[in-house]
């Protein structure tokens, strides 16, 4: 869910601490919002020729249709890589429109993702 430890530091600092007493609450019901969406095949998404961080986002709403693609933020490098996705929530957990500043990459937006070596 999270790739490396220090991230998960930064996310109960940044995130957690504000939403739960305990590391331990934050970090359940973290698990249980990731384990509630299905996620898109990325190694075909890494293929499609002129991805867009558009595609990204209908790809994750046709895998979960209760989220709109408006809900999701897209973050790119500077050279279109794909570094992160972020799902928007409401204080109560139910998916909610991103903040601009959360929104990340237009839809227009050239997007690239690594399959690894």
């Amino acid at each position: 869910m999270t790739p490396v430890p220090w991230l998960l530091e930064h996310e109960w600092a940044k995130h957690g601490s504000c939403m739960a007493k305990k590391p331990e609450t934050y970090f359940k019901v973290s698990g249980i919002l990731w384990r509630s969406v299905q996620w898109p095949d990325a190694d075909r998404l890494s293929r499609k020729p002129g991805l867009t961080a558009g595609d990204l986002r209908e790809a994750f709403v046709m895998a979960n249709p209760d989220w709109k693609p408006d809900q999701l933020g897209v973050e790119a490098n500077p050279r279109g890589w794909l570094k992160g996705i972020r799902l928007c929530y409401s204080r109560r957990f139910k998916p909610m429109r991103c903040e601009r500043d959360d929104f990340g990459a237009p839809d227009s937006a050239s997007l690239k993702i690594w399959r690894g070596i």
